[in-house]
Formats: structure tokens, C-alpha cells, sequence
């Protein structure tokens, strides 16, 4: 399986996306023990979002949407802020 994930920032707030081919969870782990090296002096984040694909082309793809075309961004991050109301 493949997974693009949304990571928070607990303390700045700031939202990062990431496509990986671990799972959602185990990333977490590693960013939060300062393991991956883009957000290794951000700690600590919490998962608020992520999707699973059967296929590395469908992921890739949701991810290059999320970071290029500003509007899929906007819709998601919308949905996230009401799921956690």
C-alpha cells in the first residue's frame, strides 16, 4: 500500500504532506522521534489525515495535487478542520 498523509505540528500549527509507502502511523513515530530529516527540529506532530492506494501512480498522484493545485489543499484542509470540530 502507498499513503498520503497530513501531519499538524502541535506546537507552530503548521500542516505537512507526505506520500510514503509505510503506514500512516509508523511515519508518525518517526517524526516525532525526529527520525525524518525535513521535520526533524519540528516535533511533535499528530496525524490528522491520510488515504491508503493499492497503487504507487494513484498516490503520487493525490499527493502532487495536494502540493501544486492550491484549491484540492484548500478543500482538504477544510474537510479536516470540520471533522475535528
Amino acid at each position: 500500500m502507498y499513503y498520503v498523509s497530513v501531519f499538524k505540528n502541535k506546537n507552530a500549527g503548521k500542516s505537512y504532506i507526505e506520500y510514503s509507502e509505510d503506514e500512516s502511523k509508523e511515519r508518525l513515530k518517526l517524526h516525532n522521534l525526529g527520525k525524518i530529516k525535513e521535520t526533524e527540529n519540528q516535533v511533535p506532530f499528530k496525524l490528522v489525515y491520510y488515504k491508503a492506494y493499492k497503487s504507487k501512480e494513484e498516490a503520487i498522484h493525490r499527493y502532487n495535487s495536494l502540493k501544486l493545485y492550491g484549491n484540492a489543499w484548500a478543500q482538504l484542509k477544510r474537510r479536516i478542520r470540520e471533522s475535528l470540530k
